[in-house]
């Protein structure tokens, strides 16, 4: 009988990654599938079934279920969460999207990098774990999340869900390297009133649109300019982009109203209701000088309620250490902490208390959503690798 200290996790063989990586890229999972997740949700089950790893399925909205898998430690060391999304987007113009290819050296399909690939890497470290017999310290669970492409009510449900971890891993791509960081997002509107009448006599109404004009024009000499003073480490600065105007409705009539879409992008400081407030502020300015400034910003509902805000992890926390181990061991080389310029679900996971949540995942992000989608041999099994060596220092011997 060998001593704890003494275990050690067999690695699986390799065909048996790319095998699986295969089998779900065949399974559509996106918005345009009829029940969207399902198949690949009962798909995952099955399979940690069929390894004797306890399994379930966590519903969350119209039937569409979070995979959740767990190996089971004795609480002498941290959990371990392992996260990805098993929706994809759809094939839009990629050929054959769902008919898996392993050619020079990669695996083409949709999902493939976003984010199969990492999902079975993170499913076959439970595997060999599990294979090796090996009596765990801490918990190491999957979390298989629906909607990410969407609005994200899987991560969301299991933010709330009472679920507990110390560490979380989130395997969006980034090539291995440890994203601890990333920027939030918020959605909003200025809705500007005014009053209708015939293009001709102009002087008689209030042209919604002049108003609209007023605080874009405040927007860029006062608040872009306030934005530029901030600036994080690895994500650089806070931004806004006004992407929509709609006003008026014929050139013969002054409008009474115009609506200004705009997205802001948040550092982990920000919160969605001060972003709000604080462009709110620059209409009421302007209304002390212009009695007929009529104006509200208002947060859009396009997440439906699902915070999306910024994401930051301590660079010196213990999960960061070991992958940083781990990245050095499996390349060769040493590497240093990212930020990341896209959302990912790891802001939602960090809210569960207590967690540090980090993103690290196989292949290029650029790849993502393309239509020649795939994700590299070599970072997919660096992704297993990295992952399994991590459960094992922090579940295993619970450094």
């Amino acid at each position: 009988m060998k001593k704890q200290s003494e275990e050690r996790i067999e690695q699986v063989d390799a065909a048996e990654i790319i095998n699986l990586v295969c089998e779900l890229i065949r399974i559509e999972s996106h918005q345009e599938k009829e029940g969207h997740e399902k198949e690949v949700a009962e798909f995952l089950k099955n399979f940690f079934e069929a390894e004797g790893i306890e399994v379930e399925l966590q519903e969350v909205i119209d039937g569409r279920a979070n995979v959740i898998a767990r190996l089971r430690g004795n609480d002498t060391a941290p959990a371990l969460l392992l996260n990805g999304h098993t929706d994809t987007v759809p094939p839009y113009g990629m050929k054959d999207a769902f008919r898996p290819k392993v050619e020079d050296g990669k695996i083409y399909g949709r999902g493939s990098v976003d984010m199969k690939g990492a999902l079975a890497a993170m499913a076959y470290a439970l595997v060999s774990i599990k294979r090796s017999g090996i009596s765990l310290k801490g918990d190491v669970v999957f979390a298989a999340t629906i909607g990410e492409e969407n609005y994200s009510p899987g991560a969301f449900h299991l933010l709330n869900s009472g679920l507990k971890a110390d560490y979380a891993i989130v395997g969006e791509a980034t090539e291995m390297q440890v994203g601890v960081a990333h920027k939030g997002v918020v959605w909003g509107e200025a809705v500007f009133k005014g009053k209708a009448v015939h293009g001709s006599v102009p002087d008689k109404g209030i042209n919604a649109i002049y108003k609209a004009t007023k605080w874009i024009g405040k927007v860029m000499d006062e608040y872009i300019p306030k934005l530029d003073e901030k600036e994080h480490p690895l994500l650089g600065k806070p931004t806004i982009n006004i992407g929509e105007i709609h006003g008026g409705t014929r050139p013969v009539i002054v409008p009474d109203e115009c609506i200004v879409k705009f997205e802001q992008r948040l550092l982990p400081d920000e919160k969605e209701e001060e972003i709000i407030k604080d462009l709110q502020a620059l209409i009421d300015e302007l209304a002390k000088t212009d009695e007929d400034m009529d104006g509200t910003v208002n947060e859009l509902p396009v997440f439906r309620g699902v915070p999306h805000r910024a994401l930051e992890a301590d660079p010196d926390s213990l999960i960061v250490k070991e992958l940083c181990r781990s990245y050095e061991r499996e390349f060769g080389e040493t590497t240093q902490v990212i930020g990341l310029q896209y959302w990912t679900d790891g802001a939602l996971l960090n809210e569960i208390p207590g967690i540090q949540t980090v993103v690290c995942g196989p292949g290029n992000i650029e790849q993502a959503h393309s239509s020649g989608e795939f994700i590299s041999i070599e970072q997919l099994l660096a992704a297993y690798r990295m992952y399994l060596n991590t459960a094992d220092s922090i579940c295993l011997k619970g450094r």
